[in-house]
């Protein structure tokens, strides 16, 4: 039978290549792929020399064909959640919507990162860094964007208050 310190290594090598997955226990992929090389249902089954040979694939693996991962990405700062949040209440100021401030931002933060937020958690669960400056830069874009339209509108409503807008009226002959 293998040794405790070789399926320790292949649980390691299996976590560190991404096949290990303990919420499907026996169903993952490091169990599959033992099953596939040794034909044992589970790890504790394997010789000493099965253990050997596995370790030997997957350090194989690792170093040839396993993803390299990335560097831990840095979650969003609790200035950015704070400055969007500012943002999406001046937008809320110019473009009124009987949605609310907090759903209306969720939403943003769906459409911007392409991630499916749960409205009742935390609405920025595994926003990045990078895309909070995405967030915040959307939001300057649409509150710029909302002030002109404001600003138009107002315009025309005091050109027609004061008699001087010309918006639905024919040019002179």
């Amino acid at each position: 039978m293998a040794t405790g310190k070789q399926i320790q290594r292949i649980y390691a090598l299996g976590a560190q290549c991404g096949l290990l997955d303990r919420e499907l226990g026996a169903d993952d992929n490091l169990h599959l792929w033992v099953k596939q090389w040794s034909l044992k249902d589970h790890i504790s089954e394997l010789t000493e020399k099965q253990a050997n040979f596995i370790i030997a694939r997957l350090i194989d693996y690792k170093e040839n064909v396993c993803p390299e991962k990335p560097a831990e990405i840095e979650p969003i700062t609790s200035a950015q959640q704070s400055l969007c949040f500012r943002l999406m209440y001046e937008l809320a100021q110019v473009s009124p919507s009987e949605i609310d401030v907090r759903e209306r931002l969720r939403g943003l933060i769906c459409k911007v990162t392409g991630k499916n937020i749960k409205a009742d958690g935390d609405i920025f669960y595994k926003v990045t860094r990078d895309e909070g400056a995405q967030i915040i830069e959307t939001l300057k874009r649409i509150i710029r964007s909302e002030g002109r339209s404001c600003l138009q509108e107002r315009k025309k409503k005091r050109g027609e208050k004061n008699g001087t807008g010309a918006a639905d009226t024919a040019e002179p002959p």
